[in-house]
């Protein structure tokens, strides 16, 4: 007797288990933050030079979001999201400079 499988399961699973791997690697992303700020801080009160390597992330100070470097300015010490939304950030926050 051949096992019959709802069409609405077949839809339902792949969407899922995309949900649990963009959770995951989302957290995962976090963390790594979060110990490379620890990392920098501890280095910063022992008074060691940086640590090697590359720059993946920086993060905005005014939106407090992850970017890549390349979308990030230096000059505006903002990101291209914050720089084009004129500092107003998303709906429902506060704001209000000028870049």
């Amino acid at each position: 007797m051949p096992t019959v499988v709802h069409p609405a399961l077949i839809a339902v699973v792949p969407l899922l288990v995309g949900a649990l791997l963009l959770v995951v690697r989302t957290s995962l992303a976090d963390l790594r933050h979060a110990f490379r700020e620890v990392e920098a801080a501890v280095r910063s009160v022992l008074r060691l030079p940086p640590a090697s390597g590359l720059v993946y992330a920086i993060r905005c100070p005014r939106c407090c979001r992850w970017v890549k470097p390349r979308r990030f300015d230096l000059r505006r010490m903002s990101c291209r999201s914050c720089i084009s939304t004129l500092g107003r950030g998303r709906r429902g926050q506060g704001g209000g400079v000028c870049l």
